[in-house]
């Protein structure tokens, strides 16, 4: 019998491999979306996926993309969350949105 790879189904786990698969189907978008975030933390110190999205758009397909990329911005770039804030978007209807940094 061949030995099977354990499985992990924790919530980390199945987090992560959500955001592997959702930005994995947007490459592109994700590119832009780290280029324009990166250029939002370094102006201000700190970024929305509000603000990166009013700058570059939002992606063709599932929404979910948007939250995985902040993620997975903030994770490579060790940003934590600052704060939380009501988004401005009137099409997100005051979601609450993550200001992400960096801090000390």
């Amino acid at each position: 019998m061949i030995a099977q790879p354990e499985l992990d189904f924790s919530g980390p786990a199945l987090r992560d491999r959500g955001i592997s698969k959702v930005l994995g189907n947007n490459e592109e978008w994700k590119q832009r979306f780290f280029t324009a975030a990166a250029m939002i933390v370094q102006a201000r110190g700190t970024v929305t996926s509000d603000l990166v999205v009013e700058a570059i758009g939002e992606p063709d397909g599932s929404p979910n993309v948007i939250g995985a990329a902040m993620r997975a911005f903030a994770v490579s770039h060790n940003l934590q969350v600052v704060h939380y804030q009501k988004s401005q978007k009137p099409k997100r209807h005051a979601a609450i949105v993550a200001v992400w940094g960096r801090t000390i």
